[in-house]
C-alpha cells in the first residue's frame, strides 16, 4: 500500500484520475512517471483513492440494487457539473451511463460518439470478423446505431458525430505519443480530443463546470491462490488520455462513471452480484474465463484474449435492464500499436502520419528499460489495487448454485501477483 501524503502538490491536476509517484514526485500521467522512473530505474508507486478504498468493508454486499446505484451516480455528476457530456463508443458501458441518466430523468446536454469518419470512406463493416482488427465495425453497427436510438428517443439531447480523422493525420512529431497514457497507438489521443469542438470550447472559456463522462470499466474479479475473491483495479484500465483540448482547463474534468470514490459502495455490489453470477451453472463459460492466480495462461496475448472474452460474457450481469445484444470485436492483445486500429493500418499505410507514428513510438520504446515493460515489450506494466470480497465457498452458496460441480477455469494473467 503507498504511504499517502497528506497533501498533494497544488499543481497535481486531475488527482480524482490517480496518481503516481517516482522519486518524491507526484505525476498523474503514466509516461510522465515512467520517464522519471527510467533516469533511475527506481520503482513507481501508483494510488488510485486508496485512502477511501482502504476503509471500504468489501466483504458485504449493500441491499442496494445495481440498477439503483447506476441512477445515484447520474444524479450524483449531474449535481456537480453545469454541462454533462456523456462518450458513447456504442458497447454495454456507455450505454448503460446514457440510460442511468435518460431513463431516470436525469439530464445529459451532450452525447459524443467519436470516429475517424473521414478516414473510412473505403471501409466496409463486417458482422462476422469478431476479431480486434475488425473493431471499427462497432461504429457502424452498434455506436451509430446507438446515438441514432437516444436521437429517437430523447430528440431533446444533443447528439454530436465527433469525426477525429483529420485530428488524428494533425498530429505533430512525439507531440501526440506523449498525451497517449497508458495506450499508445494511432487513434489513442485523436479520439478523446474535442479541440474541433468549438462549442464545448466556448463552454469551457466561459468558465462552464464541464463533466466528460466515461463508461469505464466493467469490474475485473480474480481467484487467488487461497481460494478467494477480489476484485482487481488497474490503473491501464482508468488511465483514460487527458486532457480532452490543448489547454487544460480548470474547470473541465473526465468523470469515470464506475470508478469512483464517490460511491465506493456501487463498486461492492457489481462485485458481489458478479461473484454470486458467476457461479449458477448457465454461466459456467464465463466462469471459465475469469481470472484465476492459481492457473496463469501461456502468453500475455492469450491472457488478453481471455479478458475480452470474460468482459463480454458479463454484460447480462452487471447492467441487467439495458444489456442488448450488439455486434463487438474482441479487446487488443497490445497495448501499443494494438490491433484495433486495423483500419487505420490497412488503409492509411502510405502516409506521412503512418511513418511518423511507427518512427516515434520505436524511438521511444527502445528507450524505455524493460522494468517498465511487460514480457513482450507491447505495454507498460500495470499497477494494480486488489480489495478481498470474500471466499469463493461463500459465494458458490449464495449463488443457488450449491450442486455446481464444476473446476475453477484453467486461465489467469500473468501480471498479478501471487498472495
Amino acid at each position: 500500500m503507498m504511504n499517502i501524503p497528506t497533501t498533494l502538490p497544488a499543481n497535481l491536476s486531475h488527482s480524482h484520475l490517480g496518481y503516481y509517484r517516482v522519486n518524491g514526485k507526484f505525476y498523474t500521467e503514466k509516461i510522465d512517471a515512467i520517464l522519471e522512473a527510467n533516469t533511475t530505474l527506481t520503482d513507481i508507486e501508483w494510488n488510485f483513492h486508496d485512502e477511501v478504498y482502504s476503509k471500504v468493508d468489501w466483504s458485504k454486499e449493500p441491499e442496494t440494487s445495481l440498477d439503483e446505484f447506476y441512477k445515484m451516480r447520474a444524479q450524483q455528476i449531474r449535481d456537480q457539473y453545469e454541462y454533462v457530456i456523456v462518450m458513447c463508443s456504442g458497447g454495454g458501458d456507455s450505454r448503460n451511463v446514457i440510460y442511468s441518466f435518460l431513463r431516470n430523468g436525469i439530464q445529459v446536454d451532450e452525447v459524443i460518439a467519436s470516429a475517424p469518419m473521414g478516414g473510412l470512406k473505403q471501409y466496409d463493416a463486417n458482422n462476422v470478423d469478431n476479431s480486434a482488427e475488425n473493431t471499427m465495425s462497432e461504429t457502424m453497427l452498434a455506436q451509430l446505431p446507438l446515438i441514432q436510438e437516444v436521437h429517437n428517443e430523447y430528440p431533446d439531447v444533443k447528439i454530436t458525430l465527433n469525426d477525429y480523422f483529420d485530428t488524428l493525420t494533425e498530429y505533430k512529431t512525439d507531440e501526440w505519443l506523449f498525451r497517449s497514457g497508458d495506450w499508445i497507438h494511432p487513434s489513442s489521443v485523436a479520439r478523446y480530443n474535442l479541440e474541433k469542438l468549438t462549442h464545448i470550447r466556448a463552454l469551457a472559456d466561459a468558465g462552464k463546470k464541464i463533466a466528460i463522462v466515461y463508461g469505464i470499466d466493467k469490474p475485473t474479479l480474480r481467484f487467488t491462490k487461497q481460494d478467494t475473491i477480489q476484485l482487481a483495479i488497474a490503473d491501464r484500465t482508468i488511465n483514460v488520455q487527458r486532457p480532452a483540448f490543448d489547454i487544460d482547463y480548470p474547470n473541465v474534468d473526465n468523470v469515470l462513471f464506475y470508478f469512483t470514490p464517490d460511491l465506493p459502495l456501487m463498486q461492492v455490489k457489481q462485485a458481489h452480484v458478479l461473484a454470486k453470477w458467476l457461479f449458477r451453472p448457465e454461466n459456467a463459460v464465463a466462469l471459465s474465463y475469469t481470472l484465476n492466480a492459481k492457473n496463469p495462461p501461456a502468453s500475455y496475448e492469450q491472457n488478453r484474449y481471455r479478458n475480452s472474452q470474460y468482459e463480454r460474457a458479463i454484460i447480462p450481469c452487471i447492467y441487467p435492464t439495458t444489456n442488448k445484444n450488439v455486434f463487438q470485436g474482441h479487446k487488443p492483445t497490445r497495448m501499443f500499436l494494438g490491433e484495433h486500429d486495423g483500419w487505420f493500418y490497412q488503409m492509411h499505410s502510405a502516409t506521412r502520419t503512418y511513418e511518423m507514428i511507427e518512427s516515434d513510438f520505436r524511438n521511444f520504446v527502445a528507450a524505455i528499460h524493460d522494468k517498465y515493460l511487460i514480457e513482450n515489450r507491447s505495454g507498460f506494466i500495470p499497477f494494480i489495487q486488489l480489495y478481498n470480497i470474500g471466499k469463493i465457498e461463500n459465494f458458490k452458496r449464495s449463488s443457488s448454485a450449491d450442486d455446481y460441480s464444476g473446476t475453477l477455469p484453467e486461465t489467469s494473467s500473468f501480471i498479478l501477483p501471487d498472495l
